[in-house]
């Protein structure tokens, strides 16, 4: 028996959320990082499943289909993701309910859940660890403070790592040095599956933005398992299991 690990990156190509507002309809699906874990393997196994194509349903749903293949291949017994109680498994609860519902897809719903068992929030069990580290306002510990006072080194993705051309970067109008979650979603997401639309596949630029997306979203889940293990291993599933089937939607 194994452990997943899983992070989503989203895009708000229609409208912005408000700071805070997390209804789904404001979010779309750009990328998925998955890891697997068990006692056979000497380093997890990898990936990130990107957008195919635009906003439509059915790249959605192709979506859903090559992740939920990805975990059927696998010996799952828990699934570990940061916050993914409010946001990650929620909005991806709601959009595979979307395409049940309108047809697109049938028994996507139950597909994602068997795909998904036994969820622990590392959000939660860190923020219950170190609540006296929280700033005013803050509901979680930020994922790079829990990784920081469990004295795991978590790498940052730094743009100058990766090779885009000037006059490119400054329409992206990002002034920070390394990738944060807010630029994907208000920035790198909607990029990147606009390139896809207009065939720009094959471009350095656009390869250059898939490898720095893909280098991110590894870097979101490959040190989850060491956080699970830091942060107490097996006693998280009594205080801090959140099944997918009670997620609040």
């Amino acid at each position: 028996m194994g452990t997943l690990a899983l992070d989503i990156e989203t895009a708000s190509p229609f409208e912005e959320p408000d700071r805070g507002d997390n209804d789904t309809r404001f979010y779309e699906w750009v990328s998925v990082g998955l890891a697997y874990s068990d006692d056979t393997l000497n380093e997890p196994d990898t990936t990130v499943l990107f957008r195919r194509g635009g906003w439509g349903a059915e790249h959605t749903a192709d979506l859903f289909d090559r992740m939920t293949d990805w975990c059927d291949g696998r010996d799952i017994e828990r699934t570990l993701t940061y916050n993914g109680a409010y946001f990650d498994l929620k909005h991806l609860l709601n959009w595979a309910e979307e395409l049940d519902e309108s047809g697109e897809t049938t028994g996507l719903l139950a597909d994602l859940k068997t795909s998904c068992p036994g969820h622990i929030d590392l959000a939660k069990a860190a923020t219950a660890r170190h609540e006296d580290e929280l700033q005013e306002g803050q509901p979680i510990l930020p994922d790079f403070i829990a990784y920081d006072l469990e004295n795991i080194d978590n790498d940052s993705v730094w743009y100058n790592d990766y090779n885009f051309d000037e006059d490119y970067w400054e329409r992206l109008g990002i002034e920070d040095k390394f990738v944060q979650g807010s630029h994907v979603g208000q920035v790198l997401g909607e990029k990147y599956v606009e390139g896809v639309v207009v065939g720009l596949e094959e471009t350095r630029t656009h390869n250059e933005l898939e490898r720095l997306l893909y280098d991110y979203s590894i870097s979101d889940i490959a040190d989850l398992f060491a956080l699970y293990d830091s942060l107490g291993g097996e006693q998280l599933e009594s205080d801090f299991l959140y099944p997918i089937e009670e997620v609040e939607r």
